[in-house]
């Protein structure tokens, strides 16, 4: 997971709200109102990624507008800015599996650091909670938040320590190895915490 460091509301979304007065999300549907939203969001805060699972977004299409708090359960969340981010759009991904799956326990990178509560096993690809203690608050939100967004799914597993594996073939061949991992940095390659974890390893 990613920290997202939300910047001010946009003016555009500001204006549209002076001008529509939307009383619910629903009302948020012209001038390509979500489209503006997503676009800004997805590459002023985000830098192209899922804040969720660190995978690319790509497109507009490839990312739909995710709520933190979902709208059924906190109405008045749907205008509020530091509620919004964008998440994946495929069928079996993170912000689809979380829907409207929200308790204080879930890890909320606007508010929370994912490096506080998150780790990587080098040896097989899992995010696991950075707490060793089970009992702990720590430990309880890193797991709850892992396993409503399927953060160890099949898919991302495998994708994950296919990174790492290429990444070992560059430490192990390498001698200016850490310029060469950076290059998977820069060139904006899926998980991006994993990528800096490994270079401090």
């Amino acid at each position: 997971m990613l920290k997202v460091n939300k910047e001010q509301e946009p003016d555009f979304l500001l204006d549209y709200k002076k001008k529509h007065t939307p009383k619910s999300w629903k009302d948020y549907n012209k001038d390509d109102i979500r489209n503006k939203i997503k676009e800004n969001i997805l590459l002023v805060e985000q830098e192209e990624y899922c804040p969720y699972c660190e995978k690319r977004i790509y497109t507009n299409d490839d990312g739909h507008i995710e709520h933190i708090k979902p709208r059924d359960f906190y109405p008045k969340g749907f205008q509020d800015y530091n509620n919004i981010l964008v998440s994946c759009n495929e069928k079996n991904s993170c912000g689809i599996y979380k829907k409207n799956n929200y308790d204080d326990k879930f890890i909320n990178q606007v508010i929370d650091n994912p490096n506080d509560y998150f780790y990587y096993s080098i040896a097989s690809g899992e995010i696991i909670p950075k707490s060793n203690d089970k009992n702990s608050n720590e430990y309880l939100r890193a797991n709850y938040t892992i396993d409503i967004l399927k953060l160890n799914s099949y898919e991302l597993k495998e994708a994950r320590k296919a990174l790492i594996d290429a990444l070992e073939v560059y430490r192990e061949n390498y001698e200016e190895y850490s310029e060469y991992i950076q290059y998977f940095l820069d060139d904006g390659h899926n998980f991006p915490s994993l990528i800096k974890l490994f270079m401090e390893l």
